[in-house]
Order: structure tokens, then sequence, then C-alpha cells
């Protein structure tokens, strides 16, 4: 399922030029009646005739050129359309106000031949040429869009709106190059105007309920994808955002439901199949996530959302060899990703790897310092080694993300203990017991800090309260010295 914003491509093609026509010298009245005028077969073959009639005078030639290559290029035959279009240039001049429909004509062959810098100096010389031409800056808008430049493609849709003011789809392709460009209030204002003169246009709605839903407007968001689903059935991105709206509404069932509808619809859309192994993962149902995932994978190779929460399904499974060898997938494809890096330190940790986990772990902060988890996994590798300087060190950037976090202070205060700083760790313990009365391990902690300062009264109380609480540890009287 691609981002969400649909750009509707609004590319036309100016229509002949044959009416135009006057009968010339030597020239047969069939071919000027039938050049433009007849079925693609015969209009080519009398447009042709009247391109070789030397007697033919050079307007002449020039309106049967222009209709060959509109006939050419509706049957898709390019390089030809364009061959026509640059030899009435030729025959004109590239200045000639008339030719601007042309340069619309074969910026669009271009465009369609993937040659878009040619495109886009066809359009310039449409607008050029004729300010008041709504599709050149509608094409221009497209090729804008794809080359990743929305403000050149906002702008030219704000021209082409200025000249069709009350031209819904319109609306709804600018609307989605704002989405695009993440103004999303802006999208959902065009897509408002957009179904404001056309309540039946179905892109309108699907589009404004993305918008909603980026917003986090989830309710709206659900209206809008119902509406366009109603208006339009076979639209499978309408099925699929009313399943990620159902999803963030917590309908599991209903959500898995409509992205079987969309499936159905755009069964070779990977990220559609990945977002459905999302809703079954989510609701538990890990095979059926991995079916998803491996099919998501098949249909496009470069998909690494699909191989991340593949490898978060089998983790969940306990498989951590395939976990790792998906994570590490994603890792091939983007080393920066760095919930790949977290994720398979945490399958190598539960493999016993403790080693490569911190390798994982450090990598994966490297590229995002501030990754709570990532401080939390390597604070207790390092913990476990023995390496409590470095632990409090993790704790402490942990602690300042998440100043509410008891475990985060529990585990400084452990490591306080084991350095010998006892003030340090009964002041750290006393705060993981404040924020979670419950956590017997603080208490044991702690007892064991109070027991060393030879708070003997104090440490057996602790000591009472994880025994109550179940700390799974052995009784220890004191702390060691």
């Amino acid at each position: 399922m691609r981002a969400g914003w649909m750009l509707l491509l609004l590319a036309g093609v100016a229509g002949h030029a044959g009416a135009q026509m006057a009968v010339g010298p030597g020239m047969p009245d069939t071919d000027r009646a039938t050049c433009g005028h007849a079925s693609p077969k015969l209009s080519l073959a009398a447009c042709t005739r009247l391109i070789n009639d030397k007697g033919a005078p050079a307007d002449i030639r020039v309106l049967a050129l222009r209709n060959r290559g509109y006939e050419f290029q509706l049957s898709g035959d390019l390089d030809r359309a364009i061959a026509d279009y640059t030899a009435v240039l030729k025959l004109t001049g590239v200045g000639d106000h008339d030719n601007a429909k042309l340069y619309v004509n074969r910026g669009l062959a271009y465009a369609l031949k993937h040659d878009a810098d040619r495109a886009l100096a066809d359009y310039d010389a449409a607008v050029q040429l004729d300010p008041r031409m709504a599709t050149a800056y509608i094409n221009r808008a497209a090729i804008y869009m794809d080359r990743g430049d929305d403000h050149g493609a906002i702008a030219d849709l704000g021209a082409a709106i200025g000249l069709r003011p009350k031209d819904a789809a319109l609306y709804v392709s600018r609307g989605a190059v704002y989405a695009h460009s993440g103004d999303v209030d802006d999208a959902i204002a065009d897509d408002t105007t957009a179904i404001g003169f056309d309540r039946t246009n179905a892109m309108a709605w699907r589009n404004r309920g993305a918008a909603w839903r980026a917003k986090g407007n989830n309710l709206k968001a659900e209206a809008d994808a119902a509406e366009a689903v109603r208006l339009d059935p076979t639209m499978a991105a309408a099925h699929a955002d009313l399943a990620l709206s159902l999803q963030s509404a917590g309908e599991a069932e209903k959500a898995i439901a409509e992205f079987g509808k969309a499936i159905r619809l755009a069964p070779t859309d990977a990220e559609v199949i990945k977002a459905r192994g999302d809703a079954y993962l989510a609701a538990g149902d890990r095979n059926l996530a991995i079916a998803d995932y491996t099919q998501a994978i098949g249909l496009d190779p470069k998909l690494t959302s699909a191989y991340n929460n593949r490898g978060v399904a089998w983790l969940e499974l306990a498989d951590c060899d395939k976990a790792i060898a998906d994570f590490s997938a994603v890792i091939a494809m983007d080393p920066t990703e760095a919930p790949a890096w977290l994720d398979r330190g945490e399958a190598r940790e539960r493999s016993g790897d403790a080693p490569g986990a911190l390798v994982d772990f450090n990598q994966a902060l490297r590229l995002a310092p501030t990754t709570d988890e990532a401080l939390r996994q390597r604070a207790f590798l390092r913990q476990t080694a023995g390496e409590h300087e470095a632990a409090v060190s993790d704790y402490g950037a942990l602690i300042s993300l998440l100043p509410t976090d008891g475990a985060a202070f529990r585990g400084r205060g452990f490591s306080e203990l084991k350095l010998h700083r006892y003030d340090a760790a009964i002041a750290d313990l006393t705060t993981a017991i404040g924020q979670d009365p419950a956590d017997a391990l603080a208490y044991r902690f702690r007892s064991q800090a109070e027991a060393a300062e030879h708070e003997l009264a104090k440490a057996s109380s602790d000591d009472a309260a994880a025994q109550r609480l179940g700390a799974r540890l052995p009784t220890i009287p004191h702390a060691e010295p």
C-alpha cells in the first residue's frame, strides 16, 4: 500500500486540426475530408497522402501532420507522433502561438516515453505560448510530483485551478500533493472543496480520509473511507484505508476482512498484503501474519518492512534463527534502519549471543541515540557482564527520556549497589518503589543496600516485603562488603 496519497494523472491530448483544411491543387476532396475525420486506419492513410503531395500548400501539409501525429499518439506509436509534431514545428516556427497544443501533445508523448526533461521543455513552451492552457500546467505538475518537487506541482495545479475553478479533480490532485508534502490541513481543505463540487468523487473521500488518519482523527478517517467504498466498491485503496481505521478502533476481525477485499481487488499490491499481515500479528495470529509477509516479500523483495515484521513474528514464536535472518536482510538493504539493529540485537540476546547483541544495540543507538528500548537492552547486557559504570550511564540516559520508568531506576539502583554506592542505590530504589509499590526486586536490592549501611531494621523490613511480593532471589542478610 503506497504512501496513501493518490495523484490523478490529468494529462490530455489535443484534438484533430482537420476541420480547418481547405482544398488545394491536386488534392483529392476525399483525403481532405478523411484526414482526421475517419477511422484511424483511413485517417492515417489520407493524412499521409496529403503530406506526401508535393503540390499541397504548406498549411495543408502542416494540418495533415498535426492530425497524423494525433492519430499515431492515440494508437500508442509515440515515436512517429513525436516525429510528426516536430516536423510541424520546423514548418511553422517554434514560436507560433497555435503550436501550444502541439507542445502539450508532444510533451505528453515524451512523458509516456519516460523522457521527463523533454516533456518539461515542451510544457514550458506551451505555457509561454498560451498561459491559459490548463492542460500544460496539469501535465507539468505530474512530472514535478514524480520528481518530488511538491512546490512546483502545487504552483502548477494552483494555476490550473485558477483556469478551472470548479474542476473537482484538480483539487483532489493538489490535495494529494499537499498531503505528500506533509501539509495535511491544506490537503483536507482541497479534498473538502472537491467534495463540495462533486460529492460522487470517491477519490476525494478516500484521500481526505487518509489525511484525517494522518492527523489522528480516526472517526473522520473511517467515515470518509466508508463513503469512498460506498461510492466505488472497486477501489482497493479505500478498502485498505477503511481496514486501517477499523484496526485503529480495535475491530481486528472487520479490519482483516476489509484488507481481504482490498487484496482481492489488488492481488499484487505487496503493501496491502503486508498491512493485513500487521493486522494478523496485532491479533496474535503469527502464522497467518508470516504467510502474508512471505507473500508480500515474494511480490516485492525489497519491502523491508515485511522482512522486519516477519522477523518480529518469528521472534514471538521463539524462532531466533529465522528472526535474525529477516532482520539481517533488512540491514543488508538499509544499514541505517535502526529498528532492525535493535530487533536483531534482541534476537541475538535471546539466542545466547550476548556479544553480537551488544554490537547491534550499539549500532542502533549510533543511528538513533534516543531509542529507549536500545538503551534498556544495552544497559541490561552491560549489567549482566559486570560493566556497572556503563550500565549506570545507560540507565541514566533512559531515565532522562522516561523519568517515570521505575524499572530504569531499579536497574540503575542495582548497578549503584554493585559499585558500593549505597546512598545512590537507596535513592534510586526508593524512587522505583514509589513508582511501583509491588516491585519486589526493588525492595530486595534496597534491603541489601540498607544492610551494607548497617540500617538493619530497614533492611529486614524491605527483605520481608520482597519475600511477601515474591522476589525470586535467595534471602541475603547483608550486602557484600
